[in-house]
């Protein structure tokens, strides 16, 4: 496989940064031309006092009152000193930059304050009815299916419109809003189209630009928003209140009046710019859900619902118009054309995904809201073998050979097969397991329980560490939670991790932060780490760090300025491969153009030392990233894959914020090792 194919993924990610440079440069612009609106139309009411006082022009010439309107152009334009121009369209200027500062550092939290700003609400597992456990079903597969960690999921109660979006700074750091009339009037295959829609927003790097336009563009509406304001605070006293006791606060009422009118032109301009993004990256979407799903009726039929249900799409939050643009569907109504849209029209988006789709006969035979019957069967190894009840052929395991190219290829581009990989891990995954999980001590209680080891006296000794920091009671409910996952297959650790992930992020940072320490504590409890344990903690050190959620800046550009890093991580995967270690190297360092003998031995590995260099990787370019990831699947390749190499390369490719769909999983059982 050529570089430039593995560049799919990234080179999007890298597009995403570089429409966030141009849309600064827009923004400049659109503020530019509201501080001159804003100063222009405060010279108005100047330039009416100096008609009305007689004051005398710059020319000479005196009012003519017999052509006022005359006279008031010239002492706009002439009469009104230019220095009070100045200072109006400096202070607006500086409002609005003030504006866009504070609402970004709002949003430095990604996915969790805009969830917040919305006011939705967090799905509970251990609470939820049998719609929201759907929903939650539905998130958890395409999450699993898409190699990222599961986002937490949020609902709009109330909010009739139908409706979704997805926000947050990384594929790893996401969160899923959807309304409640989603969760209620969609079937699950529609629902499933949607959901696949906004995945594709997390892994084409949409999401990110998205979260920094709302940033960018608030400053923008943010004067006309406060005329809106005022003029509600003005005429409050007259609504729903008797004629005799009505009062409108005057200056308020010509304050928001003033305000609202020029700020209109940021709101035009704020609409044009989300709308110009947003428009093709709405077809690209729709198409990746149909090509994540295999059924175009799902989207297409979500969106005739749309259209069919009398509830449409507008979205009633005070907050829409900001987030019009993050939204599945047009959120705010507009009266200014499909250029400033922030969506394309539906019988267009589904002329796309679906060109013959006959509306009339889908809502005759459209099922109801229920749940998708097809089960996959799984084998010993937790290995898709056939899907019962699904449409299309059964997914069918993959040779090792096959899976080196599929890894790179694959990043950020799951399929069919691997959603039902997913669902099928899913499905056999322990009910006392998932019941345990839906609280964050239980969660943290199977986390320890997958690191604990085979070997009796060696789990014996792991316990007593538990009980040491934790008590009698907690070494009881991991050893508890050890027995329920009784002889689940470690290909089952991920999945279980991207699940668990919600509910601990859930927790105060100090939570997190002693969950850590104590899972850190019980791996090395028996003095030795092996491959599974370090990347699991690893894997979840990473995301339950501090500031997991904000943004990664790019701080290393050449793979050069962090080659020493680059080829650490690749020779402990070549040393965890199964073939010879030097060779598992060599065949890796040609895409790092590292030299070949470079080797790092494996006596001076530690923990801190790998962290610290995943760490430095993580802030490399996103172009340059693929080198890395395939390098190191090509070491691992050597010999064939094992299941602890296919848990690192997830580990190693969640550092670097690339989602791998579970192709290592589908491997052919018989060239996969435990």
């Amino acid at each position: 496989m050529r570089r430039a194919d593995t560049a799919n993924f990234f080179g999007l990610q890298d597009a995403a940064r570089r429409t966030t440079r141009r849309l600064v440069l827009v923004y400049v612009g659109a503020v530019i031309a509201v501080a001159l609106a804003v100063s222009a139309v405060a010279g108005m009411p100047y330039a009416a006092l100096l008609v009305y006082w007689g004051a005398p022009l710059p020319d000479g010439s005196s009012i003519d009152y017999n052509h006022l309107l005359r006279s008031f152009f010239t002492a706009w334009v002439h009469g009104v000193p230019r220095a009070f121009y100045g200072w109006c369209a400096g202070g607006t200027f500086a409002v609005m930059l003030g504006a866009t500062l504070w609402r970004s550092w709002q949003l430095r939290e990604g996915g969790e304050a805009v969830a917040e700003m919305l006011g939705a609400m967090r799905l509970d597992r251990s609470f939820a009815t049998p719609l929201q456990r759907r929903l939650l079903n539905v998130v958890e597969e395409m999450a699993i299916a898409s190699g990222i960690a599961v986002p937490p999921v949020y609902v709009l109660q109330g909010e009739r419109a139908l409706n979704a979006l997805v926000a947050g700074t990384t594929p790893n750091e996401a969160v899923v809003i959807v309304t409640q009339s989603a969760l209620e009037d969609l079937t699950r295959d529609e629902l499933q189209g949607v959901i696949g829609h906004e995945f594709s927003h997390i892994l084409n790097g949409d999401m990110q630009l998205n979260l920094r336009l709302l940033g960018l563009l608030y400053g923008v509406v943010f004067i006309g928003q406060t005329g809106q304001y005022l003029l509600r605070m003005a005429t409050a006293g007259a609504i729903g209140v008797a004629r005799e006791k009505q009062t409108i606060l005057v200056p308020q009422l010509f304050a928001g009046a003033l305000l609202a009118s020029v700020g209109y032109i940021g709101l035009m301009a704020a609409r044009y710019i989300k709308a110009a993004i947003a428009h093709q990256r709405e077809f690209l979407a729709d198409a990746a859900s149909v090509q994540f799903t295999r059924n175009p009726d799902g989207i297409a039929g979500a969106l005739d619902s749309i259209r069919s249900l009398r509830r449409g799409s507008q979205v009633m939050s005070r907050h829409a118009e900001e987030l019009s643009h993050m939204f599945f569907a047009q959120a705010v109504s507009t009266v200014l054309g499909p250029a400033f849209a922030t969506h394309p029209p539906i019988d267009e988006r589904i002329r796309r995904v679906r060109p013959f789709f006959n509306a009339a006969e889908y809502r005759r035979t459209r099922p109801g809201v229920h749940e998708r019957t097809e089960v996959a069967v799984l084998d010993a190894l937790g290995n898709v073998v056939k899907v019962i009840g699904a449409e299309g052929a059964a997914a069918r395991p993959i040779t090792a050979l096959a899976a080196a190219a599929a890894v790179a290829d694959r990043v950020g581009r799951p399929q069919r097969e691997h959603l039902d990989a997913a669902a099928g891990m899913l499905a056999a995954l322990p009910e006392a397991t998932r019941r345990r999980m839906v609280v964050a001590a239980g969660a943290a209680q199977v986390m320890c329980a997958l690191v604990l080891e085979r070997e009796a006296a060696a789990r014996a000794l792991e316990l007593g560490a538990i009980e040491a920091r934790s008590g009698a009671l907690e070494r009881a409910e991991v050893e508890a939670a050890f027995s329920e996952l009784g002889g689940l297959s470690r290909a089952f650790a991920f999945p279980l991790a991207g699940l668990a992930l919600p509910v601990l992020k859930n927790q105060p940072q100090a939570a997190r932060d002693a969950f850590v320490a104590d899972l850190g504590a019980l791996v090395e409890a028996d003095r030795r780490v092996t491959l599974g344990e370090f990347v699991l903690l690893t894997f979840l050190r990473q995301h339950l760090r501090e500031g997991a959620g904000r943004p990664i800046a790019t701080r290393y550009r050449k793979l050069h300025d962090v080659l020493d890093d680059a080829t650490l991580v690749l020779s402990l995967v070549a040393h965890a491969a199964r073939g010879e270690s030097a060779q598992a190297f060599a065949l890796g360092a040609k895409w790092l153009d590292a030299e070949p003998t470079a080797l790092t031995p494996v006596s001076t590995f530690t923990l801190a030392r790998v962290g610290a260099a995943l760490e430095r990787l993580r802030v490399l370019a996103p172009l340059v990233k693929p080198r890395v990831l395939r390098a190191c699947v090509d070491a691992a390749a050597d010999g064939g894959f094992t299941l602890a190499q296919a848990e690192l390369l997830r580990t190693i490719a969640a550092t670097l914020d690339c989602p791998v769909p579970p192709v290592l999983e589908t491997l052919d059982p018989a060239t996969l090792a435990t």
